[in-house]
C-alpha cells in the first residue's frame, strides 16, 4: 500500500512543477499569477498530506487515512513504540516559522480566510467591492513557490533514501 501514497506524492509534486516550470511571472495577469500560486500551493499541500501517509505506510502504522499533520504521525509512531527521524524532522520544520514548510502551510491556510476590506466606507445602498488582484499574500511569488517545491522534493528524496537503507 506504500506505493499508492508514494505515487500520489510524486504525482502532486509533478503537477506543482508543471504549473511553475518555465513561467515568466512578469507576463502573467494578476489573476493568472494568483491562480498559479494558489494552484501550486494546493498541489504541494496535497503532496505533503500524502507524504505523511507514505511515511506511515512505510513503517506499517495503522489509521493512516486520519493523519493530517506531523503531530498525528508522531502520535501514531509513539503508539507503535517507534521513533523515526523523518517525523521528527517534519515536526521541527513545522515549528520553525521561517522554514519552507511553515511558510507553505501559512500561505495555504491564508487562502481559506475571508479577504479583509481595508478602508471601508459606509455608504448606504452601495455594495462594497474587493479587489481580487490585491489578495496575493505579500512575499509569496513564483520564486518562493519554486523554492518550496525544490526544498520539499529534496526532503522527500533524502528521507526516502534514508528509510530505504533500513
Amino acid at each position: 500500500m506504500a506505493n499508492l501514497s508514494l505515487t500520489r506524492v510524486n504525482q502532486k509534486l509533478m503537477q506543482a512543477k508543471s504549473l511553475i516550470q518555465g513561467v515568466d511571472e512578469e507576463s502573467l495577469s494578476p489573476v493568472h499569477c494568483n491562480a498559479l500560486l494558489e494552484g501550486s500551493a494546493f498541489h504541494l499541500m496535497c503532496a505533503y498530506q500524502h507524504y505523511l501517509r507514505e511515511i506511515a505506510e512505510t513503517y506499517g502504522l495503522k489509521n493512516i487515512i486520519t493523519m493530517r499533520s506531523e503531530v498525528d504521525l508522531i502520535s501514531a509512531f509513539e503508539s507503535a513504540k517507534k521513533y523515526p527521524a523523518e517525523a521528527q524532522e517534519l515536526h521541527a520544520l513545522r515549528k520553525d516559522r521561517l522554514s519552507w514548510l511553515s511558510q507553505l502551510q501559512a500561505y495555504y491556510d491564508s487562502l481559506w480566510r475571508m479577504p479583509v476590506l481595508v478602508d471601508i466606507q459606509h455608504t448606504e445602498n452601495l455594495i462594497n467591492l474587493v479587489n481580487t488582484d490585491d489578495l496575493i499574500i505579500p512575499g509569496v511569488n513564483l520564486s518562493v513557490i519554486v523554492g518550496w517545491h525544490k526544498d520539499f522534493t529534496e526532503l522527500v528524496i533524502r528521507q526516502r533514501e534514508t528509510s530505504a537503507e533500513f
